[in-house]
């Protein structure tokens, strides 16, 4: 199964599609005021460049060492715990039907 990893400093973002441990993709961007958009844009760019669906991906998780008090890992902090929830929910209903 698949993994994303987002490591955010004060500088930057860098969000990991893993396979395992080895590492299939990346993308990096600047640290700004629009991290949700550029993380889900992260998101949907691995997703769609690797050929998987949102399903394939059963975890996301954040390192940073950045206060928590700084809005994007705020923001990291919640897509990564949506993301997480939304797929389980997911695999649930299809083992389900």
């Amino acid at each position: 199964m698949y993994s994303f990893l987002l490591t955010l400093t004060k500088e930057n973002a860098r969000l990991e599609l893993r396979e395992g441990d080895r590492v299939k993709a990346t993308k990096e961007w600047a640290e700004s005021r629009d991290m949700g958009r550029q993380l889900f844009e992260g998101i949907a760019e691995l997703l769609q460049e690797n050929g998987l669906g949102p399903t394939d991906v059963d975890s996301f998780r954040l390192e940073t060492a950045v206060s928590d008090n700084f809005t994007s890992v705020k923001i990291a902090e919640t897509v990564a715990k949506m993301y997480t929830w939304a797929v389980s929910v997911q695999q649930k209903t299809t083992k389900k039907s």
